[in-house]
């Protein structure tokens, strides 16, 4: 009998042992796994990725539909933090955002976007002729096309605490980016010795078509400038899981940004009468945004609601 209580007191003690093992954790194994009623990870572990878009979309979608709106447009994917932008430059468009989990409660975030696009307008003006006949007008056609780009890098750390499904985080990040646009203009009517004032679009007007006239100079070129911006970011944020992985939230941010600005340039073309031929002028000036400048507060106020999925 006295052994059999002996064994079973080693027993008992060891299953103190055991448990008391178990149920100890240091706050770094509670974030790294919190499972749902059916057994599965919620939270983002160690290696996993994330891509995070625009919630807004979806949830007006929602909305629309509880309230009967007939106009309710499907909802589209938007990147996440569409409101972000530097605290000057404003520099637009949308930033795909990912991340990627390097422990339970750190993540190392990345930001890209790279838009470009060219658009052609047409104008037809009457032809230069010797003798221009006006029962039978010959046409000529003047072109302007306007190409523009914008490009945002990002590179930042953000730290995470929770052990439920709502998830607090916060960190920095680093934004470098850059944009501009340039015109470039052709004509159908060209300068010569018997027209020196040709007749020539005014693309600058606003009229549609737009306006003509006989022109003694005119511009071939325009270029903006590249503004270059740096910025020094910020942020805090939540997210809370509605299901594994998958998550809603928002973050606030504050931006330090700085900004050079290059030279604006603008070629012109006139007859020079003394030489007997076509002339062409450039003007340079550092416009309205000036050389340099820099700005520092909250970077995107309206913030909407993010939707990030983990996998």
């Amino acid at each position: 009998m006295k052994n059999i209580m002996i064994i079973c007191a080693a027993l008992l003690l060891n299953r103190a042992s055991f448990a008391q093992t178990t149920e100890i954790k240091t706050p770094a194994d509670k974030e790294m796994s919190f499972k749902s009623v059916h057994g599965h990870e919620v939270l983002p572990q160690q290696g996993e990725w994330a891509l995070g878009i625009s919630a807004t979309g979806f949830l007006n979608y929602l909305g629309n539909v509880a309230n009967g709106n007939t106009s309710n447009s499907a909802p589209v994917f938007n990147s996440g933090n569409e409101a972000n932008a530097f605290a000057i430059g404003q520099l637009s468009g949308v930033a795909l955002m990912g991340k990627y989990m390097k422990r339970a409660d750190l993540a190392y975030r990345v930001r890209f976007m790279a838009n470009a696009g060219s658009t052609d307008h047409r104008n037809n003006v009457l032809k230069s002729m010797p003798t221009p006949d006006p029962l039978n007008p010959i046409y000529t056609e003047d072109k302007v096309t306007n190409n523009s780009y914008t490009v945002l890098l990002g590179a930042g750390i953000e730290k995470r605490r929770g052990t439920g499904r709502v998830q607090g985080f916060y960190g920095g990040e680093v934004l470098i980016g850059a944009a501009g646009n340039n015109r470039t203009y052709t004509y159908g009517n060209s300068f010569d010795v018997n027209y020196t004032a040709p007749m020539s679009t005014d693309f600058s007007s606003s009229s549609s078509p737009y306006a003509s006239s006989y022109a003694s100079s005119r511009t071939l070129a325009s270029n903006s400038g590249t503004m270059v911006l740096f910025g020094a970011r910020g942020f805090a944020g939540v997210e809370y899981f509605i299901a594994p992985k998958i998550s809603l939230g928002g973050e606030l941010g504050y931006t330090l940004g700085f900004s050079t600005h290059g030279k604006n340039s603008n070629v012109e073309e006139t007859w020079n009468a003394p030489a007997g031929k076509v002339a062409t002028i450039t003007h340079e000036n550092y416009g309205a945004n000036g050389l340099r400048s820099w700005g520092i507060g909250m970077d995107n106020v309206n913030a909407g609601v993010n939707l990030h999925f983990y996998f």
